[in-house]
């Protein structure tokens, strides 16, 4: 194999590809990245069993082959290159990268051993765009459980259903649900693993250009552009969300994002020492905000819009903090029904988001 190609090129190709590969394995070809270069373009796919990332770009073939490269070696080599053309060379057993005055000898890895992506039908399928995949991912990634005990909550449900796409994820203390209208025939249900849709939610851009999606047994495939992301889906059976909706609510608010996060995240500071929570007291046109800890207290008060009960409930800073942070739009309602129910808070304009949060009890 032997291209001719440009640092920014090789350089966007391989950060993209590294967001597959694993920083801890017990297969060593798993940290090595596959470079296939022919018809005058260059491939370079990951791994690491789980999801696979495929990305392609336009170079100078003058001989075509494959090798595989340490991802960590060719990342940082050519980070260090200057912003110029980059030969890359394979013989024998070494690749060769000459930029400018550098060259670098680097050990192969056995090409033989780089395992194939999955094969997903791309017969049927959905398209969305960038920029709206981008926002369901940062909206819904929040609530996304670490826990490996219930596997199933660390991933996030996506349901295709007529011209609507929703995604769902939650882990038992919050839960984020994030609907929007698609052109779609496909009809499906699948869980995608939370740290897939992290790494392509970074992929991702804010265009209008199209994320295609295909749909396997057990695998999903994401297409855009010039890149491919192929994972394996959770197995399980999700939660049935819409049982944990509630249906009416006592006391409805509605007020500023900004306020209310800035507020918040002023309140956390004490949180600590009272059952890390921060306590809303709503009365009449005011929420006061309060928190204390051996270290003193804070005071916040915010005025609001109110129908409804006035209430006393508290809830986890970290948990509003992260719903607030992903909140679009400037306005927000808040819906309460006890001091010991599911509250649900909404962006005012945008119907098809929601955070659902439930409060802590208080010491």
């Amino acid at each position: 194999m032997r291209i001719i190609t440009t640092k920014s090129n090789l350089l966007e190709s391989i950060n993209i590809v590294q967001k597959a590969v694993p920083s801890k394995t017990t297969l060593p070809i798993l940290e090595g990245i596959l470079f296939q270069a022919k018809n005058g373009k260059l491939t370079l796919i990951s791994t690491d069993l789980e999801m696979g990332i495929e990305t392609t770009s336009n170079i100078d073939v003058i001989e075509q082959g494959s090798t595989v490269i340490s991802s960590k070696i060719i990342g940082d080599i050519v980070r260090k290159l200057p912003d110029s053309d980059v030969e890359i060379e394979t013989k024998d057993n070494f690749v060769y990268i000459k930029s400018e005055s550098s060259e670098f000898k680097i050990l192969c890895l056995s090409k033989d051993e780089f395992p194939e992506l999955p094969s997903v039908n791309r017969d049927n399928g959905l398209s969305i765009s960038n920029s709206t995949m981008k926002e369901m991912i940062k909206q819904t990634i929040v609530a996304v459980s670490n826990d490996e005990i219930r596997p199933i909550l660390t991933g996030v449900l996506m349901e295709i259903s007529s011209d609507k796409i929703t995604m769902v994820a939650l882990d038992g203390f919050r839960m984020a649900v994030k609907l929007v209208s698609v052109l779609n025939d496909e009809n499906f249900k699948a869980v995608i693993p939370g740290k897939t849709l992290i790494e392509i939610g970074k992929i991702l851009n804010d265009s209008e250009d199209p994320v295609n999606i295909f749909l396997s047994k057990n695998q999903i495939l994401f297409q855009t552009g010039n890149t491919t992301i192929i994972s394996r889906l959770l197995e399980g059976e999700f939660i049935n969300y819409k049982q944990l909706l509630p249906t009416e609510y006592k006391t409805k608010i509605t007020l500023k994002t900004e306020n209310l996060l800035d507020a918040c995240e002023r309140a956390a500071l004490f949180a600590r020492d009272s059952n890390n929570s921060i306590k809303f007291e709503i009365y009449d046109e005011n929420m006061n905000i309060k928190s204390n800890s051996d270290n003193g207290d804070v005071h916040e008060e915010l005025k609001i819009s109110k129908t409804g009960e006035d209430i006393e409930i508290a809830f986890n800073p970290k948990y509003l903090i992260d719903a607030l942070r992903v909140m679009s739009k400037e306005e927000i309602t808040f819906e309460f029904t006890t001091s010991v129910s599911p509250s649900i808070i909404k962006p005012l304009d945008d119907p098809g988001f929601l955070y659902l949060i439930l409060p802590v009890r208080r010491r």
